[in-house]
């Protein structure tokens, strides 16, 4: 029986549920606690965080090498580097955004990057966007990892219905990165042009405010602040149109949008923009994506267009893969081996 993996991890964020994450065997370790896990643990794969996202590269760096140490001290095969990348955003835009010694930390935190990457032996990537972008930054490099573009899409999350009312979700954050500022100012002529269209808005953020506001003097608006997930679901069940309008930001591009990977299980259309990582696969399907420059202009048009469309949730789901887009690319990455995260 092949051993368990191991997810080795610094630190948490909000989102962290560790009843979930205790069947991946989550261990925190310190930098040279990971280090010192690598000298002394046998692995056959490493899977690292991707290079081109976050300030990782040097811990990743020094777990591999100690890892390989460890290998051609035992006599054993070296362990196998992968990864999964989905980022969009080019490093040269973050860099450019940066106050100056903002600018010299992060490069500082890069130095080791392209090492990395030479390093790594596979890598899948979670959308055309991602490929395009590490073609782009390490096109040039003499070495390529074994590399594999598998969208990040999911499978049918439950079985299909019949025609949906003509409910429009937002689900998310409540910020003007995600657009939703954008559909609050196109809701007035969505519920003008479309009669019985409602608006459901679920999340938390800087917005919470002007959604409950709205809520009280529109009957056709309902809102949700930070419900469980058991709420959330079955407000996916019911919606037609699934809005994520996401703004591109100096230091912030959406990679995916997990609200959208969740309206498409859900059956649902999706209006977003060309900044998402699965934009092109979006409008090959049926989908609404918009230029980000043009959603204060477009968002309304498209919505109403969406949520009065003859499309069935049939339609969604017959474009979705049948194996889960992450799933794909782990069992792709990694086969039956061994695996240690860091």
């Amino acid at each position: 029986m092949s051993p368990r993996p191991v997810i080795l991890y610094r630190r948490t964020r909000y989102d962290f549920d560790p009843v979930l994450a205790e069947a991946t065997n989550p261990q925190r370790k310190s930098f040279w606690g990971a280090v010192a896990f690598a000298l002394s643990t046998d692995i056959d794969v490493i899977e690292v965080n991707e290079p081109l996202s976050g300030d990782s590269s040097l811990p990743s760096v020094a777990f591999v090498a100690a890892a390989r140490l460890r290998a051609a001290a035992r006599r054993r095969e070296r362990p196998s580097v992968t990864t999964y990348a989905i980022e969009n955003l080019h490093p040269a835009v973050t860099v450019r955004h940066l106050p100056v010694k903002a600018r010299w930390r992060y490069r500082l935190r890069h130095l080791v990057t392209p090492l990395l990457w030479r390093w790594i032996d596979r890598i899948a990537y979670g959308t055309s966007a991602a490929e395009a972008l590490y073609t782009s930054v390490f096109g040039a490099s003499a070495r390529q990892p074994v590399r594999a573009l598998i969208p990040a899409l999911p499978t049918p999350a439950r079985a299909a219905e019949g025609v949906r009312d003509r409910v429009i979700l937002f689900l998310g954050d409540l910020s003007e990165r995600k657009g939703f500022p954008d559909v609050m100012s196109a809701w007035p002529d969505v519920r003008a042009a479309v009669p019985g269209a409602r608006l459901v808005i679920v999340g938390r953020g800087a917005g919470a405010d002007d959604a409950l506001t709205l809520a009280e003097t529109d009957e056709r608006v309902t809102v949700l602040i930070d419900p469980p997930r058991a709420d959330i679901a079955h407000v996916l069940g019911e919606a037609k149109v699934l809005a994520l309008p996401s703004r591109r930001r100096p230091l912030w591009r959406e990679q995916v949008g997990l609200p959208i990977v969740e309206g498409l299980a859900n059956g649902c259309l999706i209006v977003t923009t060309g900044e998402t990582g699965i934009a092109e696969w979006l409008s090959a399907h049926g989908h609404w994506v918009l230029s980000e420059p043009s959603v204060g202009e477009d968002l309304s048009a498209a919505l109403v267009a969406a949520v009065t469309s003859i499309r069935s949730v049939v339609e969604v789901h017959a474009a979705l893969p049948s194996v889960d887009g992450r799933r794909a690319a782990q069992e792709w990455m990694h086969g039956s081996r061994a695996t240690t995260s860091a």
